[in-house]
């Protein structure tokens, strides 16, 4: 009797000892350097197997906030239909199961209006609030001809697209006549694979421009890397312009609705600090305490012994030059491991809950880091949105 209760002692030891191996875990910074460090327990912001307003109502993609014009804090859980949670602060958010945007399903790839999700927004004065769209073509889920090999992953197109709300955040509906803003120069092609344009950053105000990063990923090679854009008027899907890598003249061209080969050609952004970023994009913030921007990724970085996965911050004056990424979460992501029993995470992003922007642009000494855990891998519905307090340090 008591070797089998020591037995389940034991198991139960071991047991814990494997949960926390998966467990996020925060990386100690290098003294002297500018960085990031958690300075308490994570804390469960969505749990979906409590909250959920319906199997697919699952924080997918980095957590956007903002205040309306009522002062209330709405958090988006963005996925092929986006809910928000309400509250008067981040510690009394109630999810509100009245959806905030819907798919579409258009069929049509020209159409840009398939598998939506809300990914940005931007409130201003009355009521209005501007979003961008990551919108996926999913082949596969079409007649056979659309997907031959009805693979989700040779058969995703994806772009971004603009959407607006004109009472407060309650509703978001695709903006007319044309909503596509950003892509690559190439229609969809069955079976070549995942490309184009993916889930934009939040949007930052600077010098009366309006700001976001979004990966490309190119045909038919399937080069990765980040881009930025920026327009004046966020209420014209086609004043977007990327870094050209002289200025913000580039011009996204629709490849359904041009032939001109040359401006399809010129079409494609250049990559911002490749070397230093990697694919970071998720979310950019102006941090008043170090006097610089902070852009939050995924990532890891080969030139480090050991290499950690996970996320990573990087700095910058510009929002063009950044500092080196540097580790501030150590994190299972997804293709580490094929095991769905384990949890895994993305989708990291900084928001400071004491911000005075009300698109929580800005971040000051503290804030917190925002997450989705994904408890069953990454093909589980099962996905908790959760949460790091942090700290800046500022370099000697």
């Amino acid at each position: 009797m008591k070797r089998g209760l020591i037995g389940v002692f034991l198991a139960l030891i071991a047991t814990s000892a494997i949960a926390d191996a998966h467990l996020p875990r925060p990386v100690a910074q290098k003294a002297g350097q500018m960085g990031i460090t958690v300075t308490g327990p994570l804390e469960v912001v969505f749990d979906w197997s409590e909250d959920r307003c319906e199997r697919y109502n699952i924080p997918d993609l980095p957590a956007r906030a903002f205040r309306d014009d009522a002062g209330q804090v709405n958090l988006l859980i963005s996925h092929t239909t986006t809910y928000r949670m309400t509250g008067a602060d981040f510690d009394a958010l109630a999810v509100d199961c009245r959806p905030v945007m819907t798919s579409r399903y258009d069929s049509d790839p020209a159409n840009f209006a398939q598998n939506e999700w809300l990914a940005a927004v931007y409130a201003v004065d009355g009521g209005q609030v501007f979003g961008l769209v990551h919108n996926e073509h999913q082949g596969n889920t079409l007649v056979s001809a659309a997907c031959p090999s009805a693979d989700y992953f040779k058969c995703w197109y994806n772009t971004i697209t603009a959407a607006q709300s004109v009472d407060g955040g309650a509703e978001f509906a695709p903006v007319q006549p044309t909503h596509r803003v950003a892509g690559i120069e190439k229609p969809y092609v069955p079976d070549a694979g995942v490309f184009g344009a993916f889930s934009p950053s939040n949007i930052i105000a600077r010098d009366g421009y309006y700001y976001a990063f979004f990966k490309l990923q190119t045909y038919p090679l399937g080069f990765q890397h980040v881009c930025l854009m920026r327009t004046d008027d966020l209420g014209d899907p086609t004043a977007w312009r990327f870094w050209d890598r002289l200025g913000f003249d580039g011009v996204f061209v629709d490849p359904y609705r041009s032939d001109d080969a040359r401006a399809l050609s010129a079409s494609v952004c250049p990559a911002v600090a490749i070397d230093q970023i990697a694919e970071m994009y998720e979310g950019v913030s102006w941090n008043t305490a170090l006097q610089k921007y902070v852009l939050i990724g995924t990532s890891s970085d080969p030139a480090n012994d050991p290499n950690i996965f996970g996320f990573y911050a990087a700095f910058s004056d510009d929002l063009v030059t950044w500092t080196r990424r540097m580790p501030v979460i150590e994190a299972r992501l997804p293709w580490r491991t094929d095991d769905p029993n384990v949890p895994v995470y993305l989708y990291p992003t900084l928001i400071d809950h004491d911000s005075p922007s009300r698109n929580f642009e800005t971040t000051g000494a503290t804030a917190y880091l925002y997450f989705t855990r994904l408890n069953n891998g990454q093909a589980g519905l099962d996905r908790d949105l959760v949460r790091f307090p942090v700290a800046f340090l500022a370099a000697d």
